[in-house]
């Protein structure tokens, strides 16, 4: 269950909120910094050490699909004005 979770669950729900926070908040680094206190929070608590490596991991994800959600929305808005 833990195998399922890491790999397809948790990464399905940062990019979800990835993209709905940067759309709603339009900044890049909100969700990153929430995915990586939450997750560090988890390591700790539910998790063992091990798991502090993905941590990093959706994190990085995380901040890769905010700042591609960013840069399309500002096309977007380029694309509008023209």
């Amino acid at each position: 269950m833990e195998f399922i979770l890491v790999l397809m669950i948790f990464p399905a729900i940062i990019i979800f909120l990835s993209m709905i926070a940067t759309l709603i908040t339009k900044k890049f680094f909100i969700l990153p910094i929430i995915t990586f206190i939450t997750f560090l929070v988890l390591t700790y608590t539910i998790f063992n050490d091990t798991f502090l490596i993905w941590v990093i991991i959706y994190t990085a994800l995380s901040l890769i699909v905010s700042v591609s959600t960013l840069f399309i929305m500002n096309k977007e808005n380029k694309n509008k004005g023209k």
